[in-house]
């Protein structure tokens, strides 16, 4: 996605796709087997609304970009209380009938598949960064309050793809665009964006020749570093 010919191009990434799953049986059954048919009815209302976020964001959805955000914000903080709570894994003493596939955001065709949670929440923390960079090119970046409102965007998309980078932990059995090294450079990318904005209204309002160059920089070492994180972490993994 790109912003109009009137400005400067930039850029948000697509979400990541994902195929159906059920979370409310086998969270159920875990609770039955575990503690009991009480406490499974108990949490009938939890699980209900657990199984019915996954499944709203699984389906191609005409909601607002807003409202996608909002919907991945409460996903995700659901996933982090069931965590504790469900273990998710192939262990026999674990829910082990859960599998989580996830498409790569850039290669479609790849994907990956995993008996873990942690999967599942680099995914959403993935598509949280996309959709608040989604978000930034919908303001019109020809007037200051919508390059300040564009700019506030690009950096919740790179605190996304930041905190991404750093709870990434599944091994060699994901896909890249979740990897250290792809949430470190689109967190990069993210900030650029973000201060370019900041740098254009600096210019809009008749800043200093001295504070714009040094924002501009900034500018310019994001741009810089985005692909320089790739090849250094790269490089460490050798």
């Amino acid at each position: 996605m790109a912003a109009s010919a009137a400005t400067n191009i930039m850029l948000a990434i697509s979400e990541k796709k994902t195929v159906n799953i059920d979370l409310y049986r086998p969270l159920r059954n875990y609770i039955v087997y575990n503690y009991s048919e009480r406490e499974a009815q108990n949490l009938e209302d939890d699980l209900q609304t657990l199984n019915q976020m996954r499944s709203d964001f699984e389906r191609a959805t005409a909601d607002s970009l807003t409202a996608r955000r909002d919907l991945l914000q409460n996903y995700y903080k659901a996933l982090c209380a069931a965590e504790s709570r469900f273990p998710i894994s192939p262990d026999k003493d674990h829910i082990n009938t859960v599998t989580f596939t996830w498409h790569d955001a850039f290669k479609n065709k790849q994907k990956a598949s995993q008996q873990s949670i942690h999967l599942e929440k680099a995914a959403v923390l993935f598509n949280l960064g996309a959709v608040h960079g989604q978000i930034g090119l919908t303001f019109d970046r020809s007037s200051i309050e919508g390059r300040r409102q564009a700019s506030h965007s690009f950096i919740a998309s790179a605190g996304a793809f930041a905190f991404l980078r750093d709870t990434a932990s599944m091994g060699s059995s994901m896909t890249v665009d979740v990897s250290v090294e792809s949430a470190g450079m689109l967190e990069r990318l993210m900030l650029a964006q973000a201060q370019e904005c900041v740098f254009e209204n600096t210019i809009a309002k008749g800043s200093t020749p001295g504070v714009c160059a040094k924002i501009s920089r900034q500018v310019g070492l994001y741009y810089e570093e985005a692909p320089v994180f790739v090849v250094s972490q790269c490089s460490r993994s050798l």
